[in-house]
């Protein structure tokens, strides 16, 4: 009797064991999966030696990846650098190495909208298209509300028609993100295809990535591109020759 209880107590320590290794290595898997390397940031400026400004990187460029997936050259390093126009550089490849310019400086309202613009950026610095630079926008917008700072002058500044490129493309952006759901908008940046030969720039197949959904939001996301495009599209072309701007097929 006492044989055969010891092997019961045996059989159910073990059967604990097992299940106790198999939930605590799921839980680890889980934890290994959303976790995110952080890059290295230097500021080759000293108004942007700042903590705060590196946390906010790093807390941006994180989110931008919950929402639009990885980016597509692995970010090791960020430089910071002062600059007359605003963008988001790829320096070496091989080192993951990127610069972001920015045009005001941290005491500036307009300081955090446009580091967040230029963080989302880091998921394709290669991508100059009017879908692409709206969607920053937008997601400036969701960073800044997320960290409890204005939105609002920026909206104003928009809805006012102050550069219409950025802006346009913005409102349209938005919407589209509303109506695709937030499973479309992850997929985006999956659908992007090279300019031409030289394989440097990059623009959205927007009609592919229309295709990936469901044609009852396909239908309605492509009225609100085509309420918009043209107007979009006229922006973009007067603003830089070097963006893409296509129209659905």
């Amino acid at each position: 009797m006492f044989i055969i209880s010891r092997i019961k107590f045996l059989l159910i320590a073990t059967i604990y064991l097992i299940i106790f290794i198999y939930f605590s290595n799921l839980t680890f898997q889980k934890v290994a999966a959303q976790f995110i390397s952080s890059p290295q940031i230097k500021a080759l400026d000293a108004s942007f030696n700042n903590p705060k400004i590196y946390a906010f990187i790093r807390s941006g460029f994180n989110y931008s990846q919950q929402l639009y997936g990885k980016p597509r050259i692995p970010v090791e390093k960020v430089n910071l650098k002062f600059n007359t126009t605003p963008l988001t550089s790829l320096d070496d490849e091989s080192q993951g190495e990127f610069t972001i310019y920015l045009s005001r400086k941290p005491s500036e309202y307009a300081f955090h909208g446009q580091l967040a613009h230029e963080i989302f950026h880091l998921l394709n610095s290669q991508l100059l298209d009017c879908y692409a630079e709206g969607l920053a926008t937008f997601f400036a917008e969701k960073m800044l509300t997320r960290n409890n700072l204005n939105w609002s002058q920026w909206k104003q500044y928009f809805q006012q028609g102050s550069e219409p490129f950025y802006g346009l493309s913005y409102l349209m952006m938005k919407e589209v993100s509303q109506i695709a759901g937030q499973t479309n908008m992850s997929h985006l940046l999956d659908f992007v295809v090279y300019n031409n030969y030289s394989k440097r720039w990059m623009h959205i197949d927007i009609s592919k990535w229309l295709s990936s959904m469901s044609d009852s939001v396909k239908i309605e996301v492509e009225k609100v591109i085509n309420k918009n495009i043209a107007q979009v599209k006229q922006v973009t072309e007067s603003n830089n020759q070097m963006y893409s701007c296509v129209e659905p097929n």
